[in-house]
């Protein structure tokens, strides 16, 4: 029987994460808090029923984060979230499905905003759904860490994350991955996450960042690397 682990990295998040780990309760998956910052985040983590396991980090990076926590993790299948996001009754369900396929490698899915607004709903079902559904048929592979899993021999056989980019690690490792088999777009998997990162630094702002992105990667044939990010 195929085991799996969910890795949640949650940095000064304890009322995001209580909120997140009470959706992964009772689901067939290990879970595992890698847990940053000050304040009460690992006692929340600790003493929540769906935990099994609370790593302590020192804030290196959402990258290393992640990497630590598979680290901890015994799962055959290593699934991602984030600790304000919600994921629905039958998602580590959903994820599983695909791996009884053995060419795939990696599943990623959507997500909508926790936040009920018709501008966030709007805007994340452009960014966060229609944009995935068009870039990977032609290759441009994004698993987004609010909603992604790997087999886990892959993900460690390629080097996990990228610890020295700031951010989306998450897309430079889906287009390392990609090439070494399938990785499936799945709507049913849909997440319920904060805007909050959209509602501050605004939606035309980092649709521009990421596009610069796609466009080194891309037309100019360069590969996602760190110091591009860093140059950001």
């Amino acid at each position: 029987m195929t085991t799996l682990s969910v890795v949640v990295p949650a940095y000064e998040e304890p009322a995001n994460l209580q909120r997140c780990l009470s959706a992964l309760d009772r689901q067939p998956a290990e879970v595992v808090v890698v847990a940053a910052g000050s304040d009460h985040t690992d006692e929340v983590a600790r003493d929540h029923p769906a935990c099994d396991i609370v790593v302590r980090d020192d804030g290196r990076g959402p990258g290393a984060a992640r990497n630590l926590g598979v680290d901890a993790a015994s799962g055959e299948i290593v699934l991602f979230t984030d600790a304000d996001t919600v994921v629905p009754p039958a998602w580590v369900r959903t994820h599983r499905r695909h791996y009884d396929n053995p060419d795939v490698v990696g599943v990623g899915g959507p997500a909508r905003p926790l936040e009920d607004s018709l501008r966030h709903r709007a805007l994340f079902k452009l960014l966060s759904d229609y944009w995935y559904r068009v870039s990977w048929p032609v290759g441009f592979v994004q698993q987004p860490t609010f909603n992604c899993s790997y087999r886990r021999d892959a993900f460690e056989a390629h080097g996990g994350f990228d610890e020295t980019l700031p951010f989306m690690e998450d897309t430079e490792f889906s287009l390392r991955l990609k090439d070494h088999g399938e990785v499936v777009y799945d709507p049913e998997t849909e997440v319920a996450t904060s805007a909050r990162r959209e509602r501050d630094e605004g939606y035309l702002s980092l649709f521009l960042m990421y596009a610069r992105a796609y466009v080194s990667h891309y037309v100019r044939g360069r590969r996602v690397r760190a110091r591009y990010f860093d140059s950001q």
